[in-house]
């Protein structure tokens, strides 16, 4: 089991490099043959039989969990594999929707060959006890009762030029001004790494080769509110991954439940969103007015997830090989019910995953939020100015994918996460 790890280790550190130098711009095209075929043992799937009998065998929880994850771990990385040039083709075809339902076509057929009857059953067992059901109907009421609130946040923007409030020379110092209250700057973290360069792709981003001994926290500060999201979104993935204690296994660093990463991705910008601070940091006296502007968003992304919940279960339960289209009459109707307006429906197969993202995006900014109002009340409404509020999210941090957004939600003593929670802390 050690050296599947070992093995496994070795090729996921392969792969997020090829990300991180296509991310950079530093090659033009995002090519994973040399990881996958450098790592046959892992992507063949012949470590899996071992895996399982490993399973089997356990006799704690704990190590059975560990087990499932790893075994998660392979088990996508076969798929991957065999899916490897189709996805590259479909990438490099953005305007070709067939390449992308044959994308899909043939990611569900993978599954079937190690066992799942569709592209759910993989999800459910990558998420154990997540009830797709209950969030599907969470998701519906998360709509009808933001329905109202949105169009007032989208009626009360105003117009005003928001590359002046937050210039490019602004955006890092921001950042730095919100860490160094909370006594966790970038140069606390040792496995951190930072480039100021301008990345050839989106605005900033973080990629962790090793978590946590080495840590990219990538983007050049650019003007405006998107480039200021972006910078906190970023660090907030970086700081996590490089907090990861490197005394846990690979399984409790960097596996598990997809949504536990991704909910440092959705807390520190909600940081942005708090009154205090946007006093005291880079919207100074347009405090009002840029919290207008982040509602605003915070909904809009929201109810963007909420709607491609039911799309995105549809397309996860077709039947191996089935042709999903058809499906984007009901990813638009979707859309156009939450943002009010039609969206393309060829982007279907570019916003919609059969891994159903969507799920892991509400569980995960559920728990960034009820923290954030945790925090709040448990430190004043300065928490970010509080030196013993870092200290928590340091030891959150500490604990790496070992808990899932409700496990940790439950540790906080947050209440349940779901629709109540979405729409107590967006309202």
């Amino acid at each position: 089991m050690a050296d599947v790890r070992a093995r496994y280790e070795s090729f996921r550190e392969a792969r997020v490099r090829i990300r991180l130098d296509w991310l950079a711009g530093r090659s033009a095209e995002l090519d994973y043959q040399r990881a996958d075929e450098d790592h046959l043992d892992v992507t063949s799937g012949d470590a899996l039989p071992e895996l399982r009998a490993e399973e089997a065998a356990a006799s704690f929880a704990e190590t059975r969990e560990r087990h499932a994850r790893m075994i998660a771990a392979v088990q996508a990385a076969v798929v991957a594999r065999r899916t490897r040039e189709l996805a590259a083709r479909a990438r490099a075809r953005p305007d070709a929707p067939a390449l992308r339902e044959e994308l899909v076509a043939r990611e569900s057929e993978a599954l079937a060959e190690l066992g799942f009857a569709n592209a759910r059953a993989f999800a459910e067992a990558l998420r154990p006890g997540v009830d797709y059901a209950w969030w599907s109907g969470q998701a519906e009421s998360f709509l009808t009762a933001t329905a109202a609130g949105f169009r007032d946040a989208e009626r009360a923007l105003r117009p005003l030029a928001w590359d002046e409030v937050f210039p490019a020379a602004r955006l890092r110092p921001a950042l730095d001004f919100a860490l160094e209250g909370l006594s966790v700057p970038l140069a606390r973290a040792p496995g951190l790494r930072t480039d100021e360069s301008a990345p050839a792709r989106g605005l900033a981003f973080a990629c962790a080769p090793r978590v946590p001994a080495e840590v990219w926290l990538v983007g050049a500060p650019r003007a405006g509110i998107p480039a200021l999201e972006a910078i906190f979104t970023a660090a907030g993935e970086a700081l996590h991954a490089a907090f990861t204690s490197a005394t846990l296994p690979l399984e409790r660093r960097a596996l598990g439940d997809p949504a536990s990463a991704l909910v440092w991705r959705f807390f520190l910008p909600q940081l942005l969103a708090e009154p205090s601070f946007a006093e005291s940091g880079p919207a100074g006296g347009r405090a009002d007015a840029f919290a207008a502007v982040l509602r605003a968003q915070r909904l809009a992304a929201a109810r963007r997830a909420a709607a491609l919940v039911a799309a995105e279960l549809a397309l996860a339960e077709l039947a191996p090989g089935s042709d999903p289209h058809g499906l984007e009459t009901l990813y638009a109707e979707r859309i156009a019910l939450a943002l009010g307006r039609d969206p393309d429906e060829a982007a279907f197969l570019i916003e919609c995953s059969a891994g159903l993202r969507s799920v892991d995006e509400l569980r995960a900014l559920a728990l960034a939020l009820e923290l954030a109002g945790h925090l709040r009340e448990r430190f004043g409404r300065r928490w970010w100015s509080v030196r013993a509020a870092g200290e928590l999210l340091l030891e959150l941090w500490n604990t790496g994918t070992t808990y899932t957004p409700e496990a940790l939600a439950l540790e906080l003593g947050v209440g349940p996460l779901g629709a109540e929670a979405l729409v107590r802390a967006l309202l």
